[in-house]
């Protein structure tokens, strides 16, 4: 029985995507070309029936009219919302619009006559060969050339966002004009944007977004491509040499789009931009001075930040620099330290500044209110004060009055800077925190931590610095006169060389304002007897000197005096506790001291006191003394006319502490003026003394020194014999 064979049917292998394409594309070749073939016989059937009607055959023409108008509204509405392209919604429209018009005309002449029937095939035929040609060429540029954006749509779910507008700044910047459709909103598009980085193949922090604040539809996104910082940039010098520190704002770097980062520290509403023309924007409302955070890991920048900061206002007017370092000043600082005005390098002395700078604030406001003045302008008689604070953990937690002053310190003209690694609650109080509204945020190690330095408008925006100390020099700048759109941009300090700045800083001394009177005379003794420098601290070049440089010449050193070491003191023993001397018996103990006394007899007789003394011994009684001896007077109630009044004894210790201050002495324990005390003619000097110090205290001279070795000592801020003692 001969076998059956049959063919069997052949298995399409195709995914159901790629025959729903292949589907798709016979359905874009063939449908022109049905159209254009059985088209004319629709059309002349319709003819034929209403043809002999006039009634009908309006009816119908204007029905047909109506339907292609509303097939082509909805081909646009359709085509909207599946965001297509320019191009495919004028095909669409033209091919509506065109297949209307014929089907109108056919049915009201009929496509039975040559001139008809060959109008509509050349027409067809015209049709049918661009769409075919539009599929063929179209798809396949469309597919090479289409946008990321658009592939990402489905992938991510950004649907609803709609890409309105992109352009490059040629500088590895893209910006993107994005519009919420249906109620999406700009927090939907941010959750997004960790996958869109991802599937753009960029790092965090490299997207960005901005809400429009009158729209909150409208979302200006930021994408950088490309990191033009890598390289870094060359320090080009003051930004403006010689100007008032009021008049333009300082220049420190480069955003990653290569627009400078301009600092108005100052405030002032109508600055001027680095080539002399009023600034095209005034980002400052009210014009306040704005403290700083400038936080960031060891070795993030935020030092060469400074020294950027001291160079620019060493080449300015109207300016004077405070530094406060309790760390590394020389390391840090050294080469840019003879245009500080006031270099402080010791934790005791920074404590004392501030301590005495709140009077400082009050005399420099009082000064301005006597001009009608609510704060600092150039001109009006002040300088500028520039407090940069280094390591600002060794100062400003747990500081009262590093608090009191960041609230009061803007309208007298002081701007403040805080220099911090980490600047949470236990590094820096949280009111300090919250009166330093600017911030420059270096490489952190947690990216979160950014929330401590920058406003939370640039931490919604996408700002991210978690790049530790990989990066220096990398950072955020908010606030300080910046508009608010580029909170979030990354800037990269300029790199300067220490050499230059030193030579700029030097050609910089016949051009600087010295410290105004008002100023210096509320500081008194402290800024005195303060340290300066006119010359920098400077690493050695091959052929130069390797002496050091010195600010002034050291004295010669005390001639050494070789003495022996004493020994050290036995440890004081307060014996066994009492319950235990109970159980010592009394034989034992005497015994005991028998045999003490007889080996310290042992010890005289082998070495005898000298002299008179040497017949003595352990059991020997002393003899009293003679009539004629020498009686040794430890002062007290034996000698009244030393005695001092009250006054007078107030006198001794305002010219004690005149004369300490004028020596450098800037503290002092109670027993320091013991002497003192024991002159004054009272019964109870303590008593006395204290009325003294608190008089001293609320007149602004003393102060209680308040660190964990100062316990029971007192800050000497300045003599009170000066003028303004008020004691």
């Amino acid at each position: 029985m001969a076998r059956r064979f049959s063919k069997s049917k052949t298995i399409d292998t195709r995914s159901e995507d790629e025959q729903q394409q292949d589907r798709s594309r016979r359905i874009r070749y063939i449908g022109p070309w049905a159209v254009t073939a059985l088209g004319p016989v629709l059309v002349e059937g319709g003819h034929l029936a209403v043809a002999g009607n006039p009634a009908a055959l309006a009816l119908a023409t204007l029905g047909i009219a109506g339907t292609g108008t509303a097939l082509c509204k909805f081909l646009g509405h359709l085509d909207s919302k599946a965001k297509r392209d320019r191009d495919t919604v004028l095909l669409h429209q033209v091919n509506t619009i065109a297949v209307t018009t014929a089907a109108t005309i056919g049915t009201i002449t009929g496509v039975d006559t040559a001139a008809t029937a060959g109008a509509w095939a050349l027409g067809g035929v015209g049709l049918s060969l661009a769409n075919n040609l539009w599929s063929s060429f179209h798809k396949k540029g469309s597919e090479k050339g289409a946008s990321k954006w658009e592939k990402l749509e489905a992938e991510i779910g950004l649907a609803k966002h709609e890409l309105k507008d992109a352009k490059s700044n040629g500088k590895g910047t893209v910006i993107a004009e994005v519009e919420g459709k249906d109620g999406a909103t700009a927090e939907e598009l941010a959750r997004r944007i960790p996958a869109m980085a991802s599937a753009l193949k960029l790092g965090k922090g490299r997207i960005t977004h901005t809400v429009d604040d009158d729209d909150s539809s409208l979302i200006t996104m930021r994408v950088q491509v490309a990191d033009l910082l890598k390289e870094g940039f060359a320090w080009r010098g003051p930004s403006a040499f010689g100007a008032s520190i009021g008049d333009v704002p300082i220049r420190t770097g480069r955003y990653e789009d290569g627009e400078d980062v301009l600092l108005n520290i100052t405030g002032q509403l109508r600055c001027l931009n680095l080539t002399g023309a009023p600034l095209d924007e005034e980002p400052l409302v009210n014009g306040n001075v704005e403290h700083v955070i400038a936080m960031g890991v060891n070795g993030a920048g935020k030092t060469q930040g400074n020294q950027l900061i001291i160079t620019e206002c060493g080449t300015r007017t109207e300016v004077s620099v405070i530094v406060i370092d309790c760390s590394k000043f020389q390391q840090d600082f050294g080469h840019v330290r003879h245009g500080i005005e006031w270099p402080i390098d010791k934790k005791d002395a920074a404590r004392r500044f501030f301590k005495l700078l709140p009077n400082a604030i009050e005399k420099r406001t009082d000064f301005l209110a006597m001009k009608g003045m609510s704060k600092w302008e150039p001109g009006c008689g002040l300088n500028f004060l520039v407090i940069i604070g280094e390591e600002a953990a060794d100062f400003a937690a747990d500081n009262e009055h590093y608090q009191k002053i960041l609230r009061t310190a803007r309208a007298a003209g002081i701007w403040i800077l805080t220099s911090i690694q980490r600047a949470t609650h236990n590094n820096m109080d949280t009111d300090s925190r919250a009166n330093s509204p600017a911030g420059l945020c270096f490489g952190l190690r947690d990216g979160a931590d950014a929330q401590y330095c920058l406003p939370d408008e640039a931490i919604e925006a996408g700002a991210w610095p978690q790049w530790g100390n990989r990066k220096p020099g990398y950072h955020y700048a908010a606030g300080l006169g910046i508009p608010e759109e580029r909170w979030h941009v990354t800037a990269r300090t300029e790199l300067a060389g220490k050499r230059d700045q030193a030579d700029a800083i030097t050609a910089g001394a016949a051009i600087r304002t010295p410290l105004d009177t008002v100023t210096a005379d509320a500081f008194g003794d402290l800024y005195t007897n303060r340290t300066t420098y006119d010359t920098p601290l400077l690493p050695k070049e091959k052929g130069e000197d390797n002496t050091p440089q010195q600010a002034a010449p050291a004295p010669a050193p005390a001639p050494a005096v070789t003495t022996a070491a004493p020994a050290p003191a036995a440890p004081v023993h307060s014996g066994p506790p009492e319950e235990e001397m109970d159980d010592v018996d009394p034989d034992t103990m005497a015994r005991e001291v028998e045999e003490l006394n007889e080996m310290l007899q042992n010890v005289l007789d082998e070495d005898p006191e000298p002299g008179e003394y040497e017949h003595v011994r352990i059991d020997t009684d002393p003899e009293p003394p003679a009539d004629d001896a020498p009686v040794f007077d430890l002062g007290g109630d034996g000698d009244s006319s030393d005695k001092l009044t009250s006054d007078q004894g107030r006198q001794a210790l305002y010219e004690r502490l005149d004369q300490w201050v004028r020596e450098g002495k800037n503290s002092f324990a109670p027993r320091d003026v013991t002497d003192i005390l024991m002159r004054v003619g009272l019964s109870d000097t303590k008593r006395w003394f204290y009325r003294q110090r608190d008089a001293l205290i609320e007149a602004g001279v003393l102060s209680e020194d308040d660190s964990e070795e100062g316990f029971g000592k007192y800050d000497i801020l300045r003599s009170p014999l000066s003028g303004n003692n008020g004691a």
